[in-house]
């Protein structure tokens, strides 16, 4: 419903993020971020040792109603950090 033409793009030309962004306006993003042990399969993909941490983040972004994108990405923990920066919009103390 988002991306009625997305099977029949060629993403060796555009990924399919680009492509949706350029045929959609996204309305809504949520990020969810968890820590999890590493099981076999990952720690050949990502070359860790067996029962290292990692950090999982999932993502979803909707336009509209409908969902337009679910993602998940693993991150092993020793490689990588979180961090965030913002200013409050709202009142504030001091």
């Amino acid at each position: 419903a988002v991306a009625p033409d997305y099977l029949a793009q060629d993403f060796a030309r555009v990924t399919p993020s680009e492509y949706l962004l350029n045929v959609t306006a996204l309305s809504e993003i949520e990020h969810v971020i968890e820590a999890m042990p590493a099981d076999r399969a990952l720690c050949q993909l990502l070359k860790i040792e067996a029962g290292e941490p990692c950090l999982v983040l999932r993502r979803r972004t909707w336009s509209g109603p409908h969902v337009a994108t679910v993602a998940r990405f693993v991150h092993p923990g020793s490689r990588y950090q979180l961090g965030s920066r913002f200013r409050p919009t709202g009142p504030t103390l001091g």
